[in-house]
């Protein structure tokens, strides 16, 4: 029901019914926690999310990656990745393993803010740590590179990603169609576009 609310548009009732829940002595779950914290942020209320957060003190139930996913991306949207950043760091201090969409954020975060060589940093952690890269990863690291006009690096990504059996995504294709004209006609990104395309 507290999910219905916020996709249906309506955060306001959504907290209002956990507030309720609460008030009559339910207990919530880290599931009802994921839904409350994804639904705020997904509804620009994550510093209201982040506080709640903070408010549940050092919980080990809270400690949880998923949680710190849903406000780590939370953050990240709402324009405030130095508290991405922070958030990250924190869950590895709690020895907290991040998964793929950890990472995915992450590596979104340091693109973003002009960080190549973290973001080339965590790429290798990810891979020590035995996290794949998946669809949704290459296409967030091609799409931002190409956004930084890092065509070189966006190029490896982009091959080493096709090769692996991964597709871009309608979004990347948007940001790679455009550089056509602008790469030479031996250029590796043209030659995969261009066998993307055919």
């Amino acid at each position: 029901m507290l999910q219905g609310l916020f996709e249906s548009g309506n955060p306001a009732a959504a907290r209002e019914l956990f507030n309720k829940m609460q008030v009559k002595g339910q207990v919530p779950n880290i599931c009802t926690y994921r839904i409350l914290f994804h639904g705020m942020c997904k509804n620009y209320q994550c510093s209201d999310a982040l506080a709640h957060f903070r408010s549940l003190g050092n919980k080990e139930s809270m400690e949880d990656v998923w949680l710190y996913s849903i406000l780590i991306d939370g953050c990240s949207k709402c324009g405030n990745p130095s508290l991405a950043m922070d958030l990250f760091d924190e869950l590895l201090l709690k020895g907290l393993k991040p998964d793929v969409r950890t990472y995915t954020v992450m590596i979104s975060v340091y693109c973003e803010e002009g960080l190549l060589g973290k973001c080339k940093e965590l790429l290798r952690k990810m891979e020590e740590n035995g996290c794949l890269l998946n669809s949704v990863t290459y296409n967030v690291l091609v799409r931002e590179l190409l956004k930084k006009n890092e065509f070189q690096e966006a190029e490896i990504y982009l091959e080493e990603m096709v090769n692996r059996g991964f597709m871009p995504d309608h979004a990347t294709f948007e940001n790679l169609l455009p550089r056509i004209p602008n790469v030479g006609k031996d250029s590796r990104l043209r030659t995969i576009i261009l066998k993307l395309t055919s």
